[in-house]
């Protein structure tokens, strides 16, 4: 097959699946690990402070669970909103070479867009008792979804694709 097949190829299936031209969505497997990697940068901060705040046993822990579900909350969607809506990247984005961007467009993420693409899974997680579940459904389900869009994704009218594209 020539490149030139290869290109009318993917041109056809962006067609089909309403994407702008010339993108190619990321494979799964980046988007995973660099969701880890982000998850590492979040948390690592958090742990710090927590540790030089005094915290030194699970009744410690228990006792500023609230305080510290907050700085995780927020920090997460500090991270997650700025990267995004100035980058169109994170941290393990730029690690795994894959950006956000526009579905409709392939253009920047609008601000309000990346708001909605960082609030949508922080608000699934805060939920007791199964928030961590809900969180985890959100981003999930962009094994199944033909664009590989999560619930966050489809609400922010976004999608991930190579950073190369």
């Amino acid at each position: 097959m020539s490149f030139d097949q290869d290109a009318l190829d993917q041109a056809r299936r962006n067609q089909a699946l309403g994407l702008p031209a010339g993108v190619m969505l990321a494979p799964m497997w980046r988007r995973v690990l660099a969701q880890l990697l982000d998850q590492l940068i979040i948390a690592v901060p958090v742990v710090v402070v927590a540790l030089i705040s005094g915290i030194r046993s699970t009744d410690d822990l228990a006792d500023k669970q609230f305080v510290i579900n907050l700085a995780v909350v927020l920090s997460a969607f500090t991270y997650d909103f700025a990267m995004i809506g100035q980058w169109g990247r994170t941290v393990g984005k730029f690690a795994l070479g894959t950006r956000v961007v526009r579905v409709d467009t392939g253009g920047r993420v609008l601000w309000s867009s990346s708001a909605i693409r960082a609030l949508i899974p922080l608000a699934a997680g805060v939920i007791p008792s199964i928030g961590s579940a809900l969180s985890l459904v959100v981003y999930a389900t962009a094994f199944w979804h033909p664009r590989r869009q999560g619930f966050h994704d489809r609400a922010a009218g976004t999608i991930v694709i190579n950073a190369n594209t």
